[in-house]
């Protein structure tokens, strides 16, 4: 394919015209290269933020392992877990028996009145 190109002699103030709105319409090269320059250093302070931060989480790796249960804490608290569950259980069945007393209470209190009002019921009609 040929390009033809024609050179034409055109004012100065329609060539300064046109050469403004393509200056206006486009980056120039000196703001391209800025923006490059503050792209890549943005792009390097993010690599220094992930290397720092991929530091700390192999800080907070190490702190999980070193504090890691080992298996005599962890026989502990399975004990300590079933002894809480046993002392619940057996807190359950007293508190349940309390209230199986105080019922049986209330009925020999309630008995005792039925008897004592009986009972005067006969002397008075004797």
């Amino acid at each position: 394919m040929a390009r033809l190109v024609r050179r034409v002699l055109v004012p100065g103030w329609i060539r300064r015209a046109a050469q403004s709105w393509f200056d206006a319409r486009y980056v120039t090269r000196a703001d391209h290269k800025d923006d490059i320059r503050d792209s890549l250093w943005e792009v390097k302070a993010v690599v220094r933020e992930l290397a720092e931060l991929r530091g700390e989480v192999e800080k907070l790796s190490a702190r999980i392992a070193r504090s890691a249960p080992d298996q005599t804490r962890m026989t502990r608290w399975d004990d300590a877990h079933r002894l809480a569950g046993e002392t619940a259980s057996a807190m359950d069945r007293i508190l349940q028996n309390e209230v199986l007393l105080w019922q049986a209470v209330d009925r020999v209190e309630a008995a005792c009145r039925d008897a004592g009002s009986t009972k005067g019921d006969r002397e008075g009609a004797r």
